[in-house]
């Protein structure tokens, strides 16, 4: 029987679920320390608080400066334009995404504008320019990070709220489609092509703010709360109150074997196969767009890369883990 519960374990594919994932791990642990005598314990479900870092900074600053007298030479580049929305109030208190979006069109603009000084004979002016787009040239890649990957847009991405409802179950392909998109869109404008889309980028960012990392990381630091409950609850079970310590199975240890056939197997592992399924959906298109930005990424993101990296991954080893603690607390309980 146990080697049938095993082979259920770690060859289930995983069937629709309606309910909570946390009120099935909360009623295999019942179920669990009913069956055993164990008593559960006492332990709070942990405040989940893994969010990307804050910026350090509120952007980057030029250090070249176009005053007003060189402003109003710029006559008929479209420089000028673009200077004159980055020096109204609202330029000056744009969001990240809204000063990249500037600053690539700068870069954009730039060499054209060169140009017309040179040919007016301005050459000073056109010193000025070319100074000014080297420095945000320079920039670029730390003001693509800020913008994508300290957003707010994408710090939304991976908060979640307190309760979570049937996830991942109402979840689509969307944020797959979204992350893939904003790589494709950024990797370009670090190889020297600065022309962007400044709608379809925005509505990029809109579609991420909607996305799901942060309900896949509170479920997943669930499912390790509950399963590392469960293992030190059958490692003292073991120890304290063995289910068969003549050899032979008990009412005990068949007892055990339904629960986890009926609670774990029937109930938490279709849930955990479907988080894994989220997971590679999420997990693989946010790798691509954070190597796209790995030279310009900190070490406070970094290290918060490291923390959701290490806890995706419990995912597979807790599960499996969990089969371990089960067959070591089965391991003396011979067939009848």
């Amino acid at each position: 029987m146990a080697r049938v519960i095993l082979l259920s374990l770690l060859l289930l594919t995983g069937c629709d679920q309606s309910d909570s994932g946390l009120a099935h791990l909360n009623e295999y642990l019942s179920r669990l320390s009913t069956v055993t005598g164990t008593a559960l314990e006492l332990q709070a479900l942990p405040r989940f608080d893994l969010a990307p870092p804050l910026p350090d900074k509120a952007g980057y600053a030029t250090n070249q400066q176009i005053d007003l007298i060189d402003f109003l030479s710029l006559t008929g580049c479209s420089l000028q334009v673009n200077l004159g929305r980055r020096n109204t109030q609202l330029g000056r208190t744009a969001s990240p995404s809204q000063r990249l979006l500037l600053d690539l069109e700068f870069l954009d603009l730039a060499p054209a504008c060169i140009e017309l000084l040179e040919t007016r004979g301005d050459t000073e002016l056109a010193a000025t320019i070319r100074v000014a787009s080297d420095d945000r040239k320079q920039a670029l890649p730390s003001a693509v990070f800020d913008a994508v990957l300290l957003g707010a847009e994408w710090r939304a991405f991976w908060h979640a709220d307190s309760t979570l409802g049937d996830y991942p179950q109402q979840t689509s392909s969307v944020v797959e489609q979204t992350v893939t998109s904003l790589s494709a869109m950024t990797a370009p404008w670090l190889n020297g092509n600065w022309s962007a889309d400044n709608r379809a980028f925005e509505l990029l960012l809109s579609d991420v703010r909607a996305g799901d990392g942060g309900e896949l990381l509170l479920a997943t630091s669930q499912l390790v709360w509950a399963l590392e409950r469960a293992n030190a609850l059958l490692t003292k079970t073991q120890s304290e109150r063995p289910l068969c310590p003549f050899g032979q199975s008990t009412e005990r240890s068949r007892a055990l074997q339904r629960v986890v056939q009926q609670f774990f197997v029937g109930n938490v592992q279709p849930w955990v196969v479907s988080l894994r399924r989220r997971a590679e959906l999420i997990h693989e298109p946010t790798q691509r767009l954070e190597t796209v930005l790995t030279n310009s990424v900190t070490q406070p993101y970094q290290d918060w890369v490291m923390a959701r990296d290490a806890l995706l991954l419990q995912l597979t080893r807790m599960t499996r883990q969990h089969v371990q603690a089960v067959q070591a607390t089965l391991t003396n309980c011979q067939q009848d």
